[in-house]
């Protein structure tokens, strides 16, 4: 099955993506003609293949070790199996084809759930075994902008078809809000992180909510709703764990500029030292793995009510966080900035990019900013 695909992989791993913006999205509409949604299905069938491509051949160059891991195996053949279904599917002429794609994408797509989960049991593991061993941070970068991309195109073009389909009308344009509101979804956060607090707790920080609060911008509401939910846990828990009485306020502020919105998010959760700014972006790392005195378990009525090791990875989750926070930012040319005085608290800066017109992060152009005083 292999040496046929690897050919496969091989040749269409030396073309470019063909990379998009929010804006080009948009006009990727419900509305477009037959022949251009019938163009757009083509494009979809014929681009996937490219991107799964590049990541299956960084697969292929991983020690033999990685590829082991069952669980780096198991996305390794998922990425393998969409490939191979993509590229032997029969091509994409007129709207009953485009049915009979739209079919196999969603199945695709269900299949590929739990991909981010995989990887980080893998990488846990792997981590377990071999320590600093082997570095994986850049090809897990690069792995979740190119499960990222597949996914925002295929979701867009299924939700478009959809909606083509059944005639209805939608506030979204695919997976595009034109309409999304961060104030909005802090809010919300707030509210459901905070419930996951009392679990926890007994007690929930307030949310300070300043700035422009009705900024709008045309975004893909889940992965702003991915990032400002990470962000948010690592501040209340921080807070929660710095002070154990009279709980500070994580203040939460909504800035518009000319070509970005600015999401500032800050506590007064002790901050962290410089080297534990830098390992916070590093794939695993958690506080989770070294809870504090105040969240063990000391009798069986708190294991009882939750407040285990398990338990609180709800709330600290897997190291996963924060760096794949920061490659859904920079998919659409956004990024995070963290500014931490140790002692005091911590601040958090989403950027995102309001103007739709800034094509998709294909990962080569990465950066970060950390600044720690």
């Amino acid at each position: 099955m292999l040496p046929p695909s690897l050919r496969r992989i091989q040749r269409l791993a030396r073309l470019p993506i063909q990379r998009v913006a929010i804006r080009q999205l948009l006009e990727r509409s419900a509305s477009v003609s037959e022949e251009h949604h019938v163009q757009h299905a083509r494009w979809i069938q014929e681009e996937m293949p490219v991107r799964l491509a590049h990541r299956l051949s960084d697969f292929l160059q991983l020690p033999f070790v990685i590829v082991c891991n069952a669980r780096f195996h198991e996305v390794f053949r998922l990425f393998l199996h969409a490939f191979e279904t993509l590229v032997e599917s029969p091509p994409v002429k007129d709207a009953k084809d485009v049915e009979e794609f739209a079919k196999m994408l969603r199945s695709l797509v269900r299949g590929h759930d739990n991909t981010i989960h995989m990887l980080q049991e893998g990488y846990a593991e792997l981590h377990a075994l071999l320590e600093d061993l082997v570095e994986l941070e850049e090809f897990l970068n690069q792995t979740c902008f190119t499960r990222i991309g597949n996914r925002v195109l295929a979701e867009h073009f299924l939700a478009v078809h959809e909606a083509r389909s059944s005639g209805a009308t939608h506030d979204f344009v695919g997976v595009v809000d034109p309409k999304c509101c961060p104030s909005e979804l802090v809010s919300e956060l707030s509210e459901s992180l905070g419930d996951l607090c009392d679990e926890l707790f007994g007690r929930r920080p307030k949310v300070n909510l300043e700035g422009e609060l009705d900024t709008q911008l045309s975004f893909v509401p889940e992965h702003l709703r991915f990032m400002l939910q990470e962000i948010l846990k690592n501040s209340f828990r921080a807070t929660l764990e710095a002070h154990r009485a009279e709980t500070p306020p994580v203040t939460v502020e909504v800035l518009k500029g000319i070509f970005d919105v600015t999401i500032k998010v800050s506590d007064r959760g002790g901050g962290m030292r410089p080297e534990e700014l830098r390992q916070a972006w590093r794939y695993g790392h958690s506080c989770a793995t070294k809870p504090s005195v105040d969240v063990q378990p000391k009798d069986d009525f708190q294991l009882l009510c939750g407040r285990d090791a398990a338990s609180m990875r709800q709330l600290a989750g897997y190291g996963f966080g924060l760096p794949l926070s920061r490659v859904y930012a920079q998919y659409f040319g956004g990024d995070i900035h963290v500014q931490s005085m140790h002692g005091f608290g911590t601040d958090v800066y989403l950027n995102v990019n309001h103007l739709g017109d800034v094509l998709e992060s294909d990962g080569s152009e990465r950066h970060v900013q950390l600044v720690a005083s």
